[in-house]
């Protein structure tokens, strides 16, 4: 999905963002639950995903695999690699061109 715009009125289910991102409900679940990716709706069921949270569940779980780090180091990592870009492009405004 890299250079691809992502719409955010584009809703997913808990099945459609499991079978995308090739994760068991438990998975998603915990990201939510660690902050990793919000959720549209009160119940389960009723559940609703951006096409955004399929890029942030692929990178947590890549995170987990690559670095073993569980669902809470997952999204500690990500907010941290967010934090890192937010400087950098803070940097480049303040850089002569």
């Amino acid at each position: 999905m890299n250079g691809q715009i992502l719409r955010e009125d584009y809703k997913l289910a808990l099945t459609d963002i499991c079978e995308k991102c090739e994760v068991p409900e438990s998975k998603v679940i915990a990201y939510i639950e660690e902050g990793v990716v919000e959720v549209q709706g009160n119940e389960v069921k009723l559940w609703r995903f951006t096409e955004a949270s399929i890029v942030r569940i692929r990178q947590a779980n890549r995170l987990e695999q690559d670095l073993r780090l569980n669902p809470a180091g997952a999204a500690l990592a990500l907010e941290l690699m967010s934090q890192i870009e937010d400087l950098k492009n803070e940097l480049k405004r303040f850089q002569p061109t």
